[in-house]
């Protein structure tokens, strides 16, 4: 797989640092890393917003696609600090409602 997500596993989750942009052509870059992140035997997965600065759709979209598949099979998913942009975006669709946002790794 090119341009690797950096992930960290520590205990038994799997946090993913998102990119700067998180967005269009961007997300297309990672759908095959998306497609691992999904099959993961992980308890749960975080994805780590702390340096990602903008959102599109695709980037909810991949976003979604991972927690219907992770959440299928009793895994959960939450959002680490979520700020700016992507913040008032996920709040306006109300993903906040639906998938937890976290400031900490260890919530």
């Amino acid at each position: 797989m090119n341009n690797l997500l950096p992930t960290k596993e520590q205990e038994n989750t799997l946090t993913v640092e998102l990119p700067h942009d998180f967005s269009g052509l961007n997300v297309d870059k990672y759908r095959e890393h998306f497609e691992c992140f999904a099959a993961t035997q992980h308890d749960s997965v975080v994805l780590d917003f702390g340096n990602t600065e903008f959102i599109d759709s695709s980037g909810i979209g991949a976003m979604v696609f991972l927690f219907k598949r992770i959440e299928q099979r009793g895994i959960s998913m939450s959002l680490l600090d979520v700020s700016g942009q992507p913040e008032k975006l996920m709040k306006l669709l109300r993903v906040d409602a639906t998938i937890p946002f976290i400031s900490s790794a260890a919530a």
